[in-house]
């Protein structure tokens, strides 16, 4: 009888843990946008760009600042993926709507995207072959400022750094 009771309470808790929604994970990125890598790299525009990838909502939020692009953006999107890390120019991924007016400012938005589309796109952001670019008229069509996205270490991660640096000046000390 006992070994039914344990039964019972085995399978009771393993279905509430099945009830239990996913734990997301949230990947973050940061990208730094100038002209560098564009077709015509001579504009003097910048920005910077914070991107969290949501693997259960499947979702890519975004928040983007701009200042001195030539004019109102005709494009501004994620590119990927690229063939090496940190260089060249590849097809739209993401295309960003409602994008703002005026030549500095800054853009905030998320997108829901399909399972394969989200897998392919935050792989190419953790390769380093993602990168967003803005598109303005002109001279600058073919893509004004960009920047490829970089994974943001977890706290976790520093914390290790840390421990890690305090571990050797401590053997620094006992050697000496």
């Amino acid at each position: 009888m006992p070994s039914l009771k344990l039964a019972a309470a085995t399978l009771a808790t393993l279905l509430g843990l099945a009830a239990v929604p996913a734990q997301a994970t949230v990947y973050q990125f940061t990208a730094t946008l100038t002209s560098a890598g564009e077709p015509v790299p001579t504009s003097l525009a910048t920005g910077s760009a914070t991107f969290a990838f949501d693997d259960v909502a499947l979702t890519v939020s975004v928040n983007e600042t701009f200042a001195g692009i030539a004019g109102n953006m005709s494009g501004n999107h994620i590119h990927c993926c690229t063939a090496t890390a940190g260089t060249g120019s590849v097809g739209v991924a993401l295309n960003f709507t409602g994008l703002p007016t005026g030549t500095s400012g800054s853009y905030s938005n998320s997108f829901t995207l399909t399972s394969s589309a989200f897998s392919s796109l935050l792989a190419g952001a953790q390769a380093g072959t993602a990168y967003v670019n803005i598109h303005t008229p002109g001279t600058y069509a073919g893509g004004e400022i960009r920047g490829f996205l970089a994974a943001v270490p977890e706290p976790e991660t520093y914390a290790l750094m840390l421990a890690g640096i305090g571990l050797l000046a401590l053997r620094r000390r006992v050697l000496r």
